[in-house]
């Protein structure tokens, strides 16, 4: 009974952390992106060299990574607070990052071609797709089932194995390319 509480407190610091670093990471990107539209800043940028595709890498990466670092101290501060739950930070920080690289691809992919609200409502539905079928085996095993649990925004375990980190890779490098053809120069969209 005892290793049974600590597996389910640890499942809950690990999913907290991850939900949290989600929607930062979901509300810093599609702020930013949203005052991409009127900003002086993003007229410039994309002027430069690197154009509109940089600006939207550069809101990704940077995204992603404050979303990290908030998961992570929201870990740190829920096990310190005597959760009971005891967790390698860093087994923690690598399925972070995993999670949130796709929920911020998802972001920039709907965020580019929709503002407001409705990029983030469509990325939100995604992340609970992602959770399905909530503590039951997956729907789908095999490759497909690894794929599928690879292209949808959702908790990443911490026993993730290389072909975890291989699946989501690749399609957060496939969201991101698509984001990157799509994406369009700031300023007013009719």
């Amino acid at each position: 009974a005892v290793a049974e509480i600590e597996a389910q407190s640890r499942a809950l610091v690990e999913g907290t952390s991850q939900l949290f670093g989600a929607l930062l990471t979901l509300g810093l990107l599609s702020r930013t992106l949203e005052e991409d539209g009127t900003s002086g800043f993003a007229l410039a940028g994309d002027a430069t060299r690197t154009g509109p595709q940089g600006r939207l890498l550069g809101r990704w990466l940077g995204s992603v990574m404050a979303g990290t670092i908030g998961s992570v101290l929201v870990a740190a501060l829920t096990m310190a607070t005597g959760s009971g739950a005891s967790l390698e930070l860093w087994h923690l920080l690598y399925t972070t990052i995993l999670a949130l690289s796709v929920v911020g691809a998802w972001s920039a992919l709907v965020s580019s071609q929709w503002r407001g609200a409705a990029g983030a409502l469509v990325v939100v539905v995604l992340w609970v797709l992602g959770h399905l079928p909530w503590g039951t085996p997956p729907f789908f095993g095999g490759m497909f089932g690894h794929a599928l649990a690879a292209w949808l925004p959702g908790p990443r375990p911490v026993e993730a194995d290389w072909s975890t980190v291989g699946y989501t890779s690749a399609a957060v490098s496939g969201l991101l390319l698509l984001a990157l053809a799509m994406v369009r120069p700031a300023g007013p969209r009719t």
